[in-house]
């Protein structure tokens, strides 16, 4: 069993990050996946507004090669609601269900089938902004007419920058040894 699947005692899941204590990790796993509270935040602003993802996944994953140099993990923070899932309310949403997708180096988009948004949002969008931009994908389609939330940034992403300028001069280094 790695570090990662073993239960891990309670506490929060990143150091001065208040009141993201859903996701129970160490140290080792606040380095390696340092987005995990950005994660949580989202999760609970959803929860805030009862629209719950049937799957959430966070992690990193690696796509293929540029010009033959393989591509530095991305770090990504997945929310994805099945199709026929209840609070889907256009036909099209609810036939291809919806997902909401994070990632350090591509920021925030939603999807349902083949259908693609980029949400013109901060990469560290505040996540009552994901929730509702969420909700009206949700409610009325990814091309709606809709208002959408007022940009904001999340009230801790200065910590999470720093994570991430970490995070990625580490596989810098790892990609230049």
């Amino acid at each position: 069993m790695t570090d990662i699947e073993e239960q891990q005692p309670a506490g929060t899941a990143q150091e001065g990050i208040p009141g993201s204590g859903q996701l129970s990790v160490d140290g080792a796993t606040r380095a390696t996946l340092p987005h995990l509270p950005y994660a949580d935040a989202v999760h609970a602003a959803l929860a805030e507004l009862q629209l719950l993802p049937d799957l959430t996944e966070a992690g990193t994953r690696r796509e293929g090669t540029v010009t033959g140099k393989r591509q530095p993990p991305e770090l990504f923070a997945r929310l994805e609601w099945l199709p026929g899932h209840d609070d889907l309310a256009t036909l099209a949403v609810q036939v291809e269900g919806l997902t909401v997708e994070w990632s350090h180096l591509g920021g925030w988009a939603i999807r349902s089938g083949r259908d693609l948004v980029v949400l013109d949002v901060d990469d560290i969008a505040a996540p009552a902004t994901i929730a509702e931009a969420a909700m009206h994908a949700a409610l009325c389609g990814l091309r709606c007419a809709c208002d959408m939330p007022p940009p904001g940034r999340w009230e801790h992403a200065v910590y999470l920058d720093i994570a991430l300028t970490a995070y990625d001069e580490r596989q810098g280094a790892r990609d230049d040894a």
